[in-house]
């Protein structure tokens, strides 16, 4: 279980560091001469529309594999992890990583609406990737379904709100763009070695 759970806090970090996840908000607090602490705080409220997209299409497949594990014992054992080596290696192959939809900012909108179309905008692309993980938690029981999310949910929220600080506040050194040329190496990196891992280690 630990691996998993370190997997998953890979893969949230990972996906959080990603400029399309944050950069969007970024551009539109520039445009709209937002200070600081509301930027963040709108980082927060669209990362939290797509965390619960992600979240609640995660806990649709996390309750799919609690039930195919009640019903085949060795699904955990063997068929969770061999998924996620599976997956990983398609994701390593498929080319460039996923984009979310950039919107482009209007100067002087009424705030509200600015930040309800970020928040519509990320809560309908959720995160893929992070769904494995969620499965092969399943397997293992609501509990740890329930701990898988909350990682995923701290992790991605705290990276990109971080990250917005950070970028806004003028350090610029930070070349991320080049990990979103390769971020599905990455994301079929951490998929692989933590289906690995659940093949010698019992989760």
């Amino acid at each position: 279980m630990l691996e998993l759970l370190t997997g998953a806090f890979l893969l949230s970090l990972l996906h959080a560091a990603i400029p399309n996840h944050w950069a969007p908000v970024l551009a539109v607090a520039r445009a709209e001469r937002w200070p600081l602490r509301r930027a963040v705080g709108v980082t927060v409220a669209a990362g939290l529309a797509h965390v619960l997209s992600t979240v609640l299409l995660g806990l649709a497949l996390g309750l799919l594999g609690w039930r195919l594990s009640a019903r085949f014992a060795q699904f955990a054992g063997v068929a969770a992890p061999a998924l996620l080596v599976v997956i990983g290696l398609l994701y390593a192959v498929s080319g460039p990583g996923h984009t979310h939809p950039d919107p482009s900012p209007v100067p002087r909108r009424p705030r509200g609406r600015v930040v309800l179309g970020l928040a519509a905008t990320m809560f309908l692309a959720p995160c893929l990737e992070i769904q494995t993980f969620f499965l092969a938690a399943g397997t293992h029981g609501t509990a740890m379904l329930a701990l898988l999310m909350a990682t995923y949910l701290v992790v991605s929220l705290g990276a990109m709100s971080v990250l917005v600080a950070v970028v806004y506040s003028g350090i610029r050194r930070l070349n991320l763009a080049s990990l979103a040329r390769h971020e599905r190496r990455f994301t079929g990196a951490v998929l692989v070695l933590v289906g690995l891992a659940g093949f010698f280690v019992d989760w």
